[in-house]
């Protein structure tokens, strides 16, 4: 049932679209505007801009004010985490892969790092998502929002991703569907006993991007469904 769900939130059809909440295409190019701005202040690194996805490539339709995107035209700090050794004290928590879960990240088993270096460069800003790069064929791939909660920093098993100018629930809430799923599955690398999807195959995923405004909804609808369903499987 959850998937169903996640699958009509992604493919437009578990709110209205409003006329008067603009389009994707309107919100992508104020993202664009914003990346070079950002660019332009040295605040992020200049990128390659991704191909479109062509017209025999979409999966589904999608309501005509959506856009088709690319993670890597829409987000910026695409970046792995730390190598440096954790230890069980420090100055700040590091969350690992195994802090990802279902979407959610797991404050237990925490580990911790003093290397200052660290902390300034992989510190987490509040709505970072975190994509687990490394882990076994079912795993890899999966992801999970920081809100927040407490000071951290990430391991180097996993990406950060920062969403401009839109809502990093939503994206997360995409990476949850079984449309995102079968795409990693689909890319990744497989090796003995782990499997791993790079940061350049991160940002050739492409998803449907709503208004902002209908994002929002959205997310507020699944939040509102989602913990209902889990009620009713236990």
């Amino acid at each position: 049932m959850q998937k169903s769900i996640l699958q009509m939130a992604i493919q437009g059809k578990l709110v209205e679209q409003r006329l008067e909440e603009g389009t994707g295409e309107e919100l992508y190019q104020q993202i664009q505007v914003e990346k070079q701005r950002l660019t332009k202040a040295g605040t992020i690194k200049k990128e390659k801009s991704l191909p479109e996805t062509a017209e025999d490539e979409i999966p589904f339709e999608i309501p005509e004010s959506w856009k088709w995107v690319s993670v890597g035209n829409t987000c910026t700090n695409i970046q792995y985490g730390t190598s440096q050794k954790s230890s069980q004290t420090g100055k700040m928590a590091v969350l690992r892969m195994g802090n990802l879960q279902n979407g959610k990240i797991n404050y237990d088993s925490l580990v911790y790092s003093s290397y200052e270096s660290d902390i300034e460069k992989y510190r987490l800003n509040c709505n970072d998502l975190l994509f687990n790069r490394t882990n076994s064929k079912e795993l890899v791939g999966k992801t999970a929002i920081y809100k927040g909660e407490i000071p951290a920093i990430y391991a180097g098993y996993l990406v950060r991703i920062t969403p401009i100018l839109f809502d990093s629930d939503y994206l997360n809430y995409v990476m949850q569907s079984q449309f995102y799923w079968a795409y990693c599955q689909t890319v990744r690398s497989d090796a003995i006993g782990q499997s791993n999807i790079n940061a350049e195959k991160l940002k050739r995923f492409f998803y449907p991007l709503p208004p902002l405004a209908e994002q929002k909804r959205i997310v507020a609808k699944l939040e509102e469904i989602l913990p209902l369903c889990e009620k009713l499987q236990k």
